[in-house]
């Protein structure tokens, strides 16, 4: 990719030329040796206030000066990229409209059209702070975009350019000959292209992208559509105009230093800090494997203050700076949908939760975390995103949920630690990812516990590598599609009328021994909608068809039986059972999807579906269990829409205009990657792009009974349910049932409630009196054993084999009823394995270790244990237990 010609920068009279320092080309007006940025040279525009305009300010004044050069201002998408198979998290504005708007198979919402898009970024994740606002992991992507077609041509490098030189000069102030622009290559979601990065004052305040490539297999093939990509950063602008000491003095204004008064953090000396914020971008070094400590010792030369002061007085303000962006960044998250899990996005919001978490213990701070993420809800709801208001209960509740889960993570992390230690005597950099991965153990857990650990200074940003793009399978390839190409595209005569089970089609031909026939009413498998099965006629001769599937745009039909002839006309029959039953499912699953939405709140999207005959599974996000009066009210909801008796129609939209009037709650059963959508909407209560077949009113599904909810995985509810008949079938069944049951206890049916729950009272009060009576009898059993004992040495040796009480009591009993010294062995079977305790009492400190004899004895036996030196508990294999009393003995008599 070569270099760009600019001549709107040469009829201004800017030069290009390279940098000597970073090796880049670049244009300058003046007579500048080096590129203009930082590191190369460093910031002049801190404490040189230009404007005091707010965030709100800068975003507003960049929209109106776009729009007023003709283009169209359109909201923002998600920071949760649905849309995408590729991206979990929307990182640029130009991934809003990747990848069919910028191919030019789908129209854009409007061309040429700005936006100001938050974004999440976590590649840069561990220089959120110490590079004093130059990174973060959420910001505003103010964007203008022009998508040049064949038929339509806006602008393209000079016009941008041009727009950009007005914009920098007219709104934001800056003289020409204080900006450089330098040249570089962009890649992104698949396309690439050269840029222009406009620098001022050292800092990088925006990219003009010249998309015209995508890449294939590691090349750069060229684009039909050519695409004009930007990007201006709101955050750094703003701190360019106020010239504050850091980039989160200018964006976060009074709640930074809220934030500083309740993590007990006091700001440095404002010019300290600002000399220190001038060389900051040193800190970009990280990426090239510098450590921070080394290049904090060469900020600390730069400016002539020692190591130790500059460490002491920046870094718990760069932990409140890391605080404040990450609780913000969660806020956005969580309100556009994201529930923390150990997969896809939730993993992403899950990292942010544990690294914010790290942060808060390392300052030594109690305020909880869920508190500081509501407050960059309620702030920012106010500063342009009311909807972030609508999510705060639900901040506050995940934040809450996920705070908890850590302190179980940290509570379980000591033994795994330490087993791996054992193991491999030292934890490097693959074992702390992989107990990050696997066990959510972050390093500073691990440090404690393991000791001398090294941990790299980006290890954040490593984990974030491994998980910020989805890895979709490859799609299946039919090998024999060049065969499927000879024959005519299949009619597909389900969408055109799904209750049309009966048809005459001709046999065109057979690929892979599978019928093709010119139209055809079976479904084939796809959406979590199986296949239709039937049987096809002709010349009196039926055969059974046992499923279809589709490849392009022809459908494969599988027969069992004799095969008719290419050209013959046969006879179709859809089995109606089966078909009318998935339909009902169908429609219902979506019913149902809507339902939990609107219950259990916006973030509930589908993870996944299975359409049956008798009973159908949907799968949904949710970060905690379902209740059950929250499942009843799914219920009642559900079946009062099908109450309602609502039409259920189908449109197929073009990509732009179906998310222009439905939102991206289209994607809830996955991306579609197609231009055109089919979408199934509920009329005035849901609309999903999908490619089932469905009822054409909500009347026709019938009942919808949801039988069970249950969790099948970290952030994932199982929704199992019947509709229509099945779902009579099984009630009439239920009901029988309680029949049956109230008969068999001779009472009526409405009494039936009332008499379980006194048999369950009952039956409480017999189970207390009978382990009130099995520990009597155990505690008789311990006391005679004590009575008994064998001398091992000069100790005296009971054992006691526990029956009916657990471990823990058994040592509360013993160490009760034991009234002289002695050495008191409990034995507990359990499975394959028996829970062992060992007790002194009545010893001296010093005298005997039962927990470290326990230990010894129980490892060289294939089990494990510890304690003090008064108990010892732990377990070995229920065929090693004689062996361990054998030895036991043996020790106790050299003791």
């Amino acid at each position: 990719m070569q270099g760009i010609e600019v001549e709107f920068l040469r009829s201004r009279g800017y030069v290009r030329k390279r940098c000597p320092k970073c090796g880049e080309y670049f244009w300058t007006l003046k007579d500048r040796e080096t590129c203009g940025e930082a590191p190369c040279e460093p910031y002049t525009f801190i404490g040189r206030g230009r404007q005091n305009k707010s965030l709100e300010e800068v975003r507003e004044d960049f929209l109106r000066f776009f729009e007023r050069r003709g283009h169209t201002r359109i909201n923002r998408y998600p920071v949760i990229a649905r849309w995408r198979e590729d991206l979990f998290l929307t990182s640029a504005s130009i991934v809003d409209f990747q990848p069919f708007i910028t191919a030019g198979i789908v129209p854009p919402p409007a061309n040429p059209l700005t936006i100001s898009q938050p974004c999440i970024r976590l590649k840069d994740i561990d220089k959120v702070g110490p590079t004093m606002g130059r990174h973060l992991s959420i910001f505003e992507m103010m964007a203008h975009h022009a998508f040049n077609t064949k038929d339509k041509f806006v602008y393209w490098i000079d016009r941008t350019v041009e727009l950009f030189h007005e914009y920098a000069t007219s709104v934001l102030g800056i003289p020409e000959e204080e900006i450089t622009y330098k040249e570089g290559i962009w890649e992104g979601g698949g396309n690439a292209g050269p840029d222009l990065e406009p620098i001022a004052g050292g800092l990088e305040i925006a990219t003009l992208v010249f998309m015209q490539y995508r890449i294939e297999n590691g090349s750069y093939v060229p684009m039909d559509t050519k695409v004009v990509d930007t990007g201006y950063g709101l955050e750094r602008i703003t701190w360019f105009l106020r010239g504050d000491p850091t980039g989160f003095h200018a964006v976060y204004g009074a709640l930074l230093h809220e934030f500083m008064d309740k993590l007990g953090v006091s700001e440095p000396d404002l010019s300290l800090l600002s000399e220190y914020s001038k060389v900051s971008s040193i800190l970009r070094e990280l990426e090239k494997g510098r450590s921070i400590s080394s290049l904090r010792r060469e900020a600390a030369l730069l400016i002539g203050v020692s190591e130790e002061e500059l460490e002491e007085k920046i870094a718990p303000l760069e932990a409140v700076f890391s605080l404040l962006d990450h609780t913000k960044a969660l806020s956005f998250m969580i309100a556009d949908g994201l529930v923390p899990s150990n997969v896809n996005e939730g993993y992403l919001g899950r990292l942010l939760i544990r690294r914010s978490l790290r942060i808060l213990n390392q300052l030594g701070s109690e305020v909880p975390l869920s508190e500081l993420a509501v407050r960059q809800a309620e702030y920012w709801s106010s500063k342009g995103f009311p909807e972030l208001r609508e999510a705060i209960g639900r901040i506050a509740e995940i934040v809450s949920i996920e705070e908890e889960r850590y302190k179980e993570a940290v509570e379980r992390g000591a033994k795994i630690i330490s087993d791996l230690m054992r193991e491999k005597g030292r934890i490097g950099v693959d074992d702390l990812i992989m107990l990050y991965d696997s066990h959510g153990l972050s390093p500073d857990i691990v440090q404690r516990i393991a000791g001398d650990v090294d941990v790299p200074d980006n290890f954040f940003e490593m984990i974030a590598a491994r998980h910020e793009a989805r890895k979709p399978e490859p799609p299946k390839v039919f090998e024999r599609m060049d065969e499927l190409r000879r024959y005519p595209p299949t009619k597909l005569l389900y969408y055109q009328d799904p209750y049309l089970l009966e048809f005459e089609a001709r046999v065109l031909g057979y690929v892979d021994g599978k019928m093709i026939l010119d139209r055809t009413a079976f479904y084939p498998e796809g959406g979590g909608q199986p296949s239709d099965i039937g049987s096809f006629e002709w010349r009196g001769i039926e055969v059974k068809v046992v499923g279809a599937e589709k490849h392009g745009g022809w459908i494969l039909h599988s027969v069992e039986g004799d095969l008719p002839p290419a050209g013959e006309v046969v006879r179709a029959r859809v089995d109606s059972w089966r078909r009318l039953n998935r339909m009902r499912h169908h429609t219902a699953t979506h019913v149902i999807l809507e339902a939990a939405r609107r219950v259990l709140g916006s973030h509930v999207w589908q993870w996944g579906a299975q359409k049956g005959d008798e009973e159908s599974r949907l799968d949904i996000t949710h970060y905690k269990g379902i209740s059950q009066e929250e499942l009843r009210r799914i219920e009642m909801l559900a079946n009062e829409v099908v109450m309602r008796n609502i039409p259920v129609r189908t449109l197929w939209l073009v990509r732009t205009d179906a998310e222009r009037r439905y939102g991206f709650t289209l994607y809830q059963g996955g991306v579609v990657p197609d231009p055109v959508l089919r979408v199934v909407e509920i009329e005035g209560f849901n609309a999903q792009a999908c490619g089932g077949t469905h009822v054409l009113r909500t009347g026709e599904i019938g009942p919808i009974k949801i039988w069970r909810a249950r969790k099948i995985q970290d952030g994932v509810i199982r929704l199992e349910f019947s509709a229509g008949v099945p779902a009579v079938k099984r009630i009439i069944d239920y009901h029988q049932k309680i029949k049956d049951i109230a008969q068999s206890a001779g009472i009526s049916e409405e009494e039936i409630d009332t008499f379980f729950r006194g048999m369950m009272e009952e039956l409480k009060e017999l189970r207390k009196e009978r382990r009130r009576m099995m520990k009597e009898a155990e505690e008789r059993s311990i006391e005679r054993a004590l009575e008994t004992y064998e001398s091992t040495g000069r100790h005296k040796l009971s054992i006691v084999r526990l029956e009916s009480i657990g471990i823990d009591e058994g040592i509360k009993l013993a160490d009760k009823l034991s009234s002289d010294r002695r050495i008191v062995l409990l034995t507990k079977e359990s499975g394959d394995r028996v829970e062992l305790a060992l007790l002194a009492t009545n010893y001296g400190e010093g005298e005997v270790d039962a927990g470290s004899l326990l230990r010894e004895l129980s490892r060289e036996m294939g089990g494990g244990g510890g304690g003090n030196w008064k108990l010892g508990k732990g377990s070995v294999p229920k065929d090693r237990l004689d062996e361990f009393m054998g030895v036991l003995r043996k020790r106790l008599e050299g003791i």
